[in-house]
């Protein structure tokens, strides 16, 4: 993309009261946009959209600085900015209604056709939501999906650690400049997703994480995305948003079920009441998005069997998504602390089981 372009899409964008809608028109109807600030009120008057007033206040623009401003900033963070207009603008956000004019894009380049399944749920998960999460995510990756979230506490993050730790690709969509590590405390996240991923945001460098922020950025997250999967969800958040984007977008919602005791299964009750597909695994994810996949693909073989002793046999079934303290296991085992770690430890090399904190134990 010629820098006078996107500096014209930059500066059009910083025209008070124009917004996107009417950027977007003029620049389908004028392709040369360095030239649209020379045109007439008459001529621009002629895209779809633009009225007199409008028109007016494009030729009254002069803050052309801003633009140059922007770029120089972006090329100092290694920021890449990506236009509608651009070849490598991802083609499934592109046929959203009001897809972003402009992608501020950090890390790996966006790609044009990519498979993507957003991962979105509750900052407050649950033991068995994490370990849903992470397993979803895992098995997606492995068959190459890449995971789409928005970086925030809880699912989101599960999701993306889970992608990077099988090395899978995912995408993180910012409701703040994409120079705006939010939350902060997943700075180190931020930099791992870096490595093989993209962390992109519309927002403008520098833009904090205002609330009014979030839902706008959530219907990128499900725009980039073929499904919305939500894991954990109270009834109004922005996970239920980003699902209710997905039906809006013509894209499938999936939902994880769940205890109907939790608060937080009351988002994905309410998702599967209405039409969302239940999602126990990742091979019934891609059953129902199999058609529209640009490279399509199976689910991997299911693992092995554990091939368990018997004592882990015997531990793994006391074991349930609900975390258990080891002196619990302990006691309905019948076995000694010592010896009921050491099983424990070694249902975790295999995979079996999942140690948290506090010395407590989930099945994996």
């Amino acid at each position: 993309m010629k820098t006078e372009f996107l500096s014209a899409v930059i500066n059009l964008l910083n025209v008070k009261g124009l917004g996107p809608h009417r950027v977007r028109s003029l620049v389908t109807t004028f392709p040369n946009a360095e030239s649209i600030f020379d045109l007439s009120v008459k001529t621009l008057c002629s895209a779809e959209g633009i009225d007199i007033k409008s028109a007016r206040t494009v030729k009254n623009y002069s803050h052309f600085d801003h633009a140059e401003q922007i770029a120089a900033k972006a090329e100092k963070l290694d920021v890449n900015i990506v236009s509608f207009w651009d070849e490598n603008y991802p083609i499934l956000l592109k046929k959203i209604y009001d897809p972003p004019v402009l992608l501020y894009c950090k890390g790996k380049q966006l790609k044009l056709k990519s498979d993507c399944v957003s991962v979105v749920g509750t900052r407050k998960a649950s033991a068995y939501g994490k370990s849903a999460a992470r397993h979803l995510s895992e098995d997606l990756c492995g068959v190459g999906m890449t995971i789409v979230s928005g970086l925030a506490r809880g699912i989101d993050s599960i999701a993306h650690k889970s992608a990077i730790q099988c090395g899978g690709k995912t995408i993180a969509v910012l409701g703040s400049g994409v120079d705006v590590i939010y939350p902060p405390e997943n700075k180190s996240l931020y930099k791992a997703i870096l490595e093989n991923g993209t962390v992109i945001s519309e927002f403008p460098l520098g833009t904090k994480p205002d609330a009014g922020n979030f839902p706008q950025r959530n219907r990128i997250i499900s725009g980039l995305s073929h499904g919305t999967l939500v894991v954990e969800a109270g009834n109004k958040s922005g996970a239920i948003l980003t699902a209710l984007n997905a039906v809006d977008q013509g894209r499938e919602v999936f939902a994880v079920p769940a205890r109907i005791t939790d608060k937080t299964s009351a988002g994905c009750l309410r998702l599967i009441r209405n039409g969302a597909i239940p999602a126990e695994s990742a091979k019934r994810i891609l059953e129902h998005i199999h058609s529209r996949l640009f490279q399509p693909r199976k689910h991997r073989q299911e693992k092995m069997n554990l091939n368990l002793k018997n004592d882990e046999r015997s531990l793994y079934d006391i074991l349930s998504h609900k975390p258990l303290h080891i002196d619990v296991i302990a006691k309905e085992s019948g076995k000694t602390g010592t010896e009921t770690l050491s099983i424990l430890l070694s249902l975790e090399l295999k995979g079996a089981a999942v140690q948290l904190s506090g010395k407590q134990f989930v099945r994996a």
